[in-house]
């Protein structure tokens, strides 16, 4: 099997901390005291769990002495504040270990900040500090989302969605998101649909609202809100810079689900920059990953590779699994743009059946349909029972899939999952395919994105052209090649190419009629609409009204000879000197 994560093992630009740590932890006496370390941790959780407070106080003094033996002193003097329940001292030791476990978080390796928020919650809460300790919680269940920990995530869910220093939008959030994990959906789906409209409502100013509001938009389906989300959160805290690195993430991370991949590459850029002048290492191996997908869908295979081993290297080192999958997943994506679909089955695998070091509770989900489309690709090379084996495997995945898509009501992942069945069912019963994708194609034109509807044009248009039928390929094929461009998904652009030319037409026919006719405010209006505004945005910013703006833009539609704003772009971009 392929390495899922290539490169060698690096410690990205966190240099001194990191050199430092494997210094300290070689040899016999580091083994120890990593042992010592654990049994801290897990003397401190069951202290936690003791019923009485005597027991939970003796658990807690053992935990400081191997805290001590651990050479952690400030973190034994933590422990042992809590086991003499002195609140001063448990606030302060609160604060230092929030403090170590945010550093952590944002440069080091996650797995420790999340044992340090944990501690500084405890001692918050011995404190009588309910907000503070709601502060810690909110980390450490971010450290546990950052690091894939399932388990970890849906204990931080419990704790956070019944406590009640938080606000309404973020209990929402945590009971939806714990709800999930349980496979609830009757529980989950309304609690997280809540904490989508509060948060867009909220007026309580707590930082983690917009975020988590637009973290439940993105799990339902709703991008168009969840951007909005992430662009309000990213405007409030324009401020406070130290933020913005982290919002520019997320918003990059909603525009890839979006499917708005060369936005989503600019707002990455912008982001790491601001990371890596804030010290923010897991930050910027994040946007890394976000940079190597964008880099995939162009087909700029260096840049792939270039940011996908960057963000594996830092991933690796601080146990990160979110860069770690998008960076994977970016390889995968590459393999199948670049027509090498079992490298990409080799990659995406463990990615959707957690049986690697890279996974992610959450996120494989988005992986699924790169994966069956990888599998329907590949299964021609192989024999015929390895074929359906392959198929049945694909099958069963795509259903995880199906069923969230069904009980979230999300029409863009319903189509893709329609997609993904036309697909399979192209290599398993060819004459079959014919209504598999007419439904799916139905389905993408009217809810999703402009790549998403190339990708099932593509693949109708080769299925197409297998059955003998390249009059109704050609077709499909160059509506493919058209919307590719205009998304900016150069490789793909040149894949529908070669499937017009293997179904007989080498260029496309009936081009855009010149735009050098155009009058002044019509090239204008056409190039505004063209770079993705509304009609109503482009009357705002020439000042003119929105009947205006409709008038031109039909007569540019015939002037050009064109019936859309994707031949618009098009139209445009042939125009350019």
């Amino acid at each position: 099997m392929r390495d899922p994560q290539p490169g060698p093992r690096r410690t990205g630009t966190a240099g001194t901390a990191d050199t430092t740590a494997a210094v300290g932890t070689t040899g016999t006496a580091g083994r120890t005291r990593r042992l010592h370390a654990r049994c801290a941790s897990a003397l401190a959780r069951a202290a936690e769990r003791a019923d009485d407070d005597g027991a939970r106080a003796r658990r807690l003094a053992a935990a400081a002495d191997h805290a001590r033996r651990a050479g952690l002193p400030r973190r034994a003097a933590a422990l042992r504040a809590l086991s003499l329940r002195r609140k001063a001292v448990s606030a302060a030791g609160g604060q230092t270990e929030l403090t170590r476990g945010l550093q952590s978080l944002r440069a080091g390796e996650v797995i420790d900040a999340r044992e340090a928020l944990h501690l500084a919650a405890a001692l918050y809460r011995h404190a009588d500090r309910p907000g503070d300790e709601l502060t810690a919680l909110l980390y450490a269940a971010e450290a546990s989302w950052t690091a894939g920990d399932g388990a970890g995530y849906a204990d931080a869910a419990l704790r956070i969605g019944g406590h009640g220093a938080a606000p309404e939008a973020v209990r929402d959030y945590f009971q939806g998101i714990a709800a999930a994990l349980r496979c609830d959906h009757a529980r989950s789906v309304p609690a997280l649909r809540a904490a989508s409209r509060r948060g867009a409502a909220a007026a309580d100013g707590h930082p983690a609202t917009p975020v988590l509001a637009c973290r439940a938009a993105l799990m339902l389906g709703e991008v168009a809100h969840a951007r909005d989300l992430a662009g309000r959160a990213l405007a409030r805290a324009a401020g406070e810079r130290r933020a913005v690195p982290e919002l520019l993430g997320l918003l990059a991370l909603v525009e890839l689900v979006a499917d708005n991949h060369v936005r989503a590459g600019a707002l990455a850029e912008r982001g790491l920059r601001a990371a890596v002048a804030g010290g923010r290492h897991n930050t910027a191996a994040q946007l890394h990953g976000t940079l190597a997908m964008a880099a995939a869908v162009r087909g700029d295979a260096a840049a792939c590779r270039g940011h996908a081993r960057r963000a594996l290297g830092t991933a690796q080192a601080h146990g990160l699994m979110v860069p770690a999958l998008l960076a994977t997943w970016s390889l995968g994506r590459l393999d199948l743009a670049q027509q090498r679909p079992r490298a990409a089955v080799e990659l995406l695998r463990p990615l959707v059946l957690g049986e690697s070091g890279v996974h992610h509770f959450a996120w494989r989900l988005r992986v699924i349909p790169s994966f069956v489309e990888a599998v329907a690709l590949a299964v021609a090379e192989l024999p015929g029972p390895a074929r359906k084996r392959a198929c049945r495997q694909a099958r069963l995945i795509l259903r995880t899939l199906e069923e969230w898509a069904e009980v979230t009501g999300d029409r863009p992942s319903r189509a893709t999952v329609l997609h993904c069945r036309a697909v399979l069912a192209a290599t398993a019963a060819p004459t079959a395919a014919d209504p598999c994708f007419g439904r799916a194609l139905a389905l993408v034109e009217r809810v999703g994105s402009e790549f998403a509807q190339a990708r099932t044009k593509l693949a109708y248009g080769m299925a197409l052209r297998r059955l003998r039928r390249p009059a109704d390929a050609r077709a499909h094929l160059r509506g493919a090649m058209l919307l590719f461009e205009a998304c900016g998904a150069g490789v793909w652009a040149e894949r529908a190419r070669d499937e017009m030319r293997a179904a007989g037409q080498a260029e496309p026919g009936d081009r855009p009629r010149p735009a050098a006719s155009l009058t002044p405010q019509q090239l204008r209006v056409a190039r505004h609409v063209a770079e993705g505004r509304t009609n109503r945005e482009v009357a705002a910013l020439l000042a003119v009204s929105h009947r205006t703006v409709d008038h031109h833009l039909r007569n540019v539609f015939a002037a050009l000879g064109i019936r859309s704003r994707v031949e618009l772009v098009h139209a445009l971009t042939a125009h350019q000197p």
